[in-house]
């Protein structure tokens, strides 16, 4: 069962005290100080340094499970009501309480942590709820709200109660109504006790700082403050350094009959009486009390005893169909997961037959002389009027065309241009002759294309066009004049020899 330990780790026992807190595990045991802002709140540096160091003391890892943690909170801004509310349903039951701590306190429900204790009663029956006597502790949610989010990032699960009931329970069952007395550091906790439930808890700026040598003018400050508040003719003592006549010379002091009595607990680092009174919960189930920060219709069913047999079969339940849901689901998709397949297989083979296509389409587009090139080059450096007879042009960059201008000299410009255009690596005019009445010239004009790979590059690059001028292109590769915009894209059908 050792091996088996990790699944359920012990707990973690917390007292939170206005200027410290103390935390015990087995038997060990750490204590932190406390820094707060002007409002009580925790300062963003004390709670970066309490999760830390409470992390390194429960060096729990995150594969394991939370570990509960039991705390106790001090008085400071805790308020305590007895309310007593009438018979109803459950749900009417939760409404009257929610109502009635509206009007007890002086802020909403949702503005409070808190949490209720029932005070005796007879038990539901047939889901109503018997008159009930209840006692209920409220505090503000921002004050419980910083130490629920600390223990929450050290990989906690927290449980809030008062730290008052945690002391009162180590006190003998036969006292009913007494006076607890716990001296912290700086600052007192009294807290007053009627047939053992608290009736009002408050807070004496008297600590065991105060208590050196003789009781003296000290004990009587303490005796001022809480002469006058006592319950019972029994005060209880508690805290730490605290010497055994401490109690006698406060008995004197009081001199009202009172007996004060110490609360003996075990020394060490981590221990206190409160955490004591939780390690005692522990082997009652729990805090009678758990003040909670967010409140549900269910709080008020805690009154109640749930029915397990129903709970356990409902979970029982819902683990089994989370164990077949993989199996059933399985069964279920398997013809649509194979119709799946099948059209993926049949996607696979479709895009094999694309892809083939589209390499031979790719290598039509590479391969292909720019004949439409061609024929823009020549069509923008030609003189207007010129008339052509005949052209030719093949697949091995030979050009030939017959055509007739007006005289010599546009003759020239027209090969100045094929030359200038870069497209062309010889330009020859072979035969000039002019027409009978001397009005046009014709002419047979041959011309080689220069290589595929020169002329594909010429026709990726063509600048843009001239300001149409009849100026003459500077360098090969620039269109003529009179050359409007770019090529037209090149076809991807390949073109045969033509005459």
């Amino acid at each position: 069962m050792k091996n088996l330990s990790f699944l359920n780790p012990p707990p973690l026992y917390v007292e939170i005290g206005q200027g410290s807190l103390k935390a015990l595990r087995e038997d060990d045991g750490m204590e932190l100080t406390l820094e707060r802002h002007s409002d009580g709140r925790l300062t963003a540096p004390c709670k970066e340094k309490t999760v830390l160091a409470l992390k390194n003391f429960l060096k729990a890892k995150n594969w394991q499970p939370r570990i509960r943690a039991v705390c106790a909170v001090g008085a400071r801004g805790v308020s305590l009501r007895r309310l007593s509310l009438p018979a109803g349903t459950r749900e009417e039951f939760h409404q009257r309480l929610l109502l009635q701590i509206e009007g007890e306190f002086p802020l909403p429900p949702d503005e409070l942590a808190w949490g209720c204790q029932p005070l005796g009663g007879p038990p539901p029956s047939n889901g109503i709820m018997a008159k009930q006597e209840l006692l209920v502790a409220a505090v503000r949610k921002e004050a419980v709200a910083d130490y629920h989010e600390i223990l929450r990032a050290c990989g906690t699960d927290p449980v809030f109660t008062l730290a008052a009931l945690a002391r009162s329970n180590l006190c003998a069952p036969a006292v009913d109504s007494f006076t607890m007395l716990d001296i912290g550091n700086s600052q007192s906790e009294l807290t007053s006790f009627e047939n053992n439930v608290p009736t009002n808890s408050r807070i004496i700026f008297w600590g065991s700082e105060n208590v050196s040598g003789s009781a003296g003018a000290k004990s009587d400050a303490l005796e001022q403050a809480i002469k006058n508040s006592l319950t019972g003719t029994k005060l209880i003592v508690s805290g730490n350094k605290l010497s055994e006549d401490f109690t006698s010379r406060l008995t004197k002091t009081l001199g009202n009959g009172c007996q004060c009595e110490r609360l003996e607990v075990a020394g060490g680092k981590g221990r206190s009486a409160a955490i004591a009174g939780l390690e005692k919960f522990a082997g009652q189930g729990g805090p009678a009390l758990v003040i909670r920060l967010e409140q549900t219709s269910g709080a008020a069913a805690s009154l109640a005893a749930l029915d397990w047999k129903k709970w356990g079969a409902r979970i029982g339940a819902l683990l089994t169909a989370l164990l077949l849901l993989p199996y059933a689901e399985a069964l279920l998709l398997k013809p649509h997961l194979a119709k799946k397949v099948a059209a993926f297989k049949a996607e696979a083979a479709r895009l094999t037959v694309i892809d083939r296509e589209l390499d031979f389409l790719r290598d039509l587009k590479s391969s292909q002389p720019p004949y439409l090139d061609v024929l823009y080059v020549l069509s923008k450096s030609v003189p207007p009027g010129t008339r052509f007879d005949s052209l030719s042009l093949n697949s091995h960059g030979e050009v030939s065309l017959r055509c007739a201008f007006h005289d010599g000299q546009q003759v020239a410009d027209f090969r100045t241009k094929l030359i200038d255009s870069g497209f062309f690596a010889n330009v020859t005019v072979e035969e000039q002759v002019p027409t009978p009445d001397h009005q046009k010239v014709n002419v047979r004009i041959s011309a080689q294309e220069k290589t595929l790979t020169q002329l594909q590059a010429l026709s990726a690059s063509l600048p843009a066009d001239e300001t149409g001028k009849g100026e003459k292109s500077a360098s090969p590769g620039v269109k003529p004049p009179g050359v409007a915009t770019a090529a037209p894209t090149t076809p991807l059908v390949s073109r045969k020899e033509t005459k």
